[in-house]
């Protein structure tokens, strides 16, 4: 009994040792438009492993497999499956992830120790180190070999290639970087140059040959030795010899500055101001041309670099450039450099005031000695007027000057109170007419260049107090300050000729001038007064146009009288008094513009300037007497801009038998311009 137990315990350990090899069994794979989650669910049942599905995995899965494989096989048909629907499995300790392809190289997945030691669609991450090829020239060539999905890198530093793909892909690769990394792959030249410099070679050189353009014929490594000048290039055979060609046309003689420097004298235009449109065309570099803003992309407006300076003291510009560029600017230049039209502007500014007043009125008043102790009585009318003007009291002072107008009164003796004594005035009757009528005229006159601003001032300079410092214990003014302004005429014009003649005038005039002093105004200083437009407008060649006016009439009636009686027609007359004023101003401003296009015209108009002038000048000769009479000083005839006739010829004399006159020397005849 003891030996049947011992011996049916060594039959179970038996049995149980030998269990794993009696599970491992053959999987038969035949799936038709299966689910892949399904799918992924069978091979965890016979592999044993624990999946982790992304929810994104979804697909149908169909698999033919008429004869059983073994699990290990059926675990890489497996990863086929998922690598041909674009997933991936990712080990992760005790976890499988199934995730997409693309974030698949992305997740911390095995790295090869060695080449080989992986097969399958198995998603491995694999570092290839080159001998003899670059890897950045390389990649380009390997890259076509490599899924979208799948990751190719160079670590330039260590010459090597990094790849995360399928480990049957990476070891496809490792097969043609096999082939291609060999000894013969590199060549070396050393240049020895005369004329350019090895740095800046070097530096065009790698910036050529470092396009993606380029990668696939290969890369270009240059180096600069200095001292000696000396040019070190490493490259693929089939380009170093067009290295060696590109090295031979940049190894030249610069052109010096003398040969690029040349001095255009302008006629007409400023040299400051076409140097600034001309730099204003050259908006940065582009492969050694000055690029034209706002061109388009490839397009230059010179092939080489353009420098231009102005020179003010001679009105020449100052260009660098390359021989093939000066047509080009020579041609711009000519286009700038054009006679500018000038615009002659006349102004007529004409102002009419009319000022009348009327005053008339009777006062009256009876007065006795006031000293007489009876009692006595008094009274009369007296009506206030304009300080300055004349009452019946003020009469009474002064009977000699009784003011402006004529007053007819009545005087019986004279009064004496509080220790004055003054006429004894009964009645006065004052009348009084005044019209005073004054015409302004002014005509300024101002030429000036297209697009130029102009402006004539032609006034004076008038003080106006701004203040007052005075000592606070005896009240005596120390100083004033007063502030000086301009008081005249101002016009400033800006005047742009359009096509078709026609002138847009940007216009701003300014008529100022000191009012006179009126008694009844209360000004602790001057009054000015001041008319300004300011205005922009259309006008043809020679037409004349109305800028602005103003048309004023004031009038004012005053009437002062005694109550009730003074309202009583006829028997009120006595009891009042009546003043009347009125103020008639008229103001226009008319403008003339004239567009000055040759030399004649300028001359034809200042002849006939120069002429109204000689007239105003001539007509001061007569305006003296017998026993003063006007002293003639005649206009400079050096400044007279009217040429003078040619002066006749007069006919050669005869020559004697046999003597051959002289050639008579050509006489010079003015010529207008």
């Amino acid at each position: 009994m003891k030996r049947f137990i011992l011996g049916l315990m060594a039959a179970v350990v038996l049995l149980a040792l030998s269990a794993p090899a009696a599970m491992a069994r053959d999987v038969t794979l035949n799936f038709k438009d299966a689910d892949i989650r399904a799918f992924i669910e069978f091979v965890a049942g016979f592999s044993g492993r624990n999946f982790l599905i992304d929810n994104r995995v979804k697909g149908k899965v169909t698999i033919i497999s008429p004869s059983p494989v073994s699990e290990d096989a059926a675990y890489a048909v497996f990863l086929s499956v998922l690598e041909v629907n674009g997933f991936a499995a990712v080990q992760s300790g005790t976890v499988v992830k199934i995730v997409p392809r693309a974030e698949g190289t992305q997740k911390p997945l095995p790295v090869a120790p060695k080449a080989g030691s992986q097969e399958g669609d198995a998603l491995v991450t694999e570092v290839i180190r080159l001998k003899y090829a670059d890897a950045s020239q390389l990649m380009a060539i390997l890259r076509p070999l490599v899924p979208p999905n799948s990751n190719l890198s160079v670590y330039p530093n260590g010459n090597m290639l990094l790849m995360t793909d399928s480990a049957a892909n990476i070891q496809r690769i490792r097969e043609v970087v096999k082939l291609l990394d060999r000894n013969e792959a590199m060549g070396v030249k050393v240049f020895l140059l005369e004329h350019a410099s090895a740095d800046k070679v070097a530096a065009a050189l790698t910036q050529l040959y470092s396009g993606p353009s380029q990668g696939a014929m290969g890369s270009v490594k240059a180096m600069a030795y200095q001292p000696g000048n000396m040019l070190i290039v490493v490259a693929a055979p089939q380009l170093l010899s067009e290295v060696v060609r590109m090295v031979s046309k940049l190894d030249i003689s610069p052109p010096t500055d003398n040969e690029r420097l040349y001095v255009r004298y302008l006629k007409n235009a400023d040299a400051e101001d076409v140097a600034k449109v001309i730099n204003s065309l050259i908006s940065g570099q582009s492969g050694g041309a000055a690029a034209v803003a706002g061109a388009a992309p490839g397009k230059s407006l010179f092939t080489g670099d353009v420098k231009v300076v102005a020179d003010p003291a001679t009105n020449a510009l100052l260009i660098t450039a390359d021989a093939g560029d000066r047509p080009g600017l020579d041609g711009l230049i000519d286009k700038l450099d054009i006679r500018r039209l000038q615009v002659l502007v006349e102004a007529l500014i004409i102002e009419i005031s009319a000022n009348g007043a009327q005053q008339f009125g009777m006062e009256f008043r009876g007065l006795s000695d006031p000293n007489n102790p009876t009692r006595q009585v008094i009274g009369g009318t007296t009506f206030s007027t304009n300080p300055g003007g004349v009452n019946i009291n003020t009469v009474a002072a002064n009977p000699l000057a009784p003011g402006n107008g004529i007053a007819v009164g009545v005087v019986q003796g004279t009064i004496s109170v509080g220790g004055n004594t003054f006429y004894n005035l009964g009645a006065l009757l004052r009348a009084l007419e005044t019209k005073t009528d004054t015409n302004v005229l002014s005509t300024p006159n101002i030429l000036t260049m297209d697009n130029e601003e102009a402006e004539i001032i032609v006034g004076q300079n008038v003080p106006f107090l701004t203040g007052t410092s005075a000592n606070a214990a005896t009240t005596t003014n120390l100083f004033n300050t007063v502030q000086r302004q301009d008081v005249g005429l101002t016009l400033r014009v800006t005047p742009q000729i359009s096509e078709g003649d026609t002138i847009r005038l940007k216009i701003f005039q300014e008529i100022s001038s000191v009012a006179p002093t009126e008694p009844n105004v209360n000004a602790s200083d001057i009054i000015t007064n001041k008319r300004s437009i300011k205005t922009t407008v259309l006008a043809a060649d020679g037409n004349i146009i109305v800028l602005g006016g103003l048309m004023r009439d004031d009038n004012t009636k005053g009437v002062q009288r005694v109550p009730c009686i003074g309202a009583v027609p006829l028997l009120g007359e006595p009891f009042k008094f009546t003043q009347n004023s009125r103020t008639k101003t008229n103001l226009m401003v008319f403008l003339k513009p004239h567009i000055i296009r040759s030399r004649q015209d300028l001359q034809g108009i200042t002849e006939d300037k120069y002429r109204d002038v000689q007239d105003v000048y001539d007509a001061q000769k007569y305006e003296g007497t017998i026993l003063f009479p006007q002293k003639e000083t005649p206009l400079p005839e050096n400044m007279n801009p009217i040429p003078k006739p040619a002066d006749a010829v007069p006919p050669a004399a005869p020559a004697a038998p046999g003597v051959t006159p002289p050639m008579a020397s050509p006489q010079a005849v003015p010529v207008q311009p």
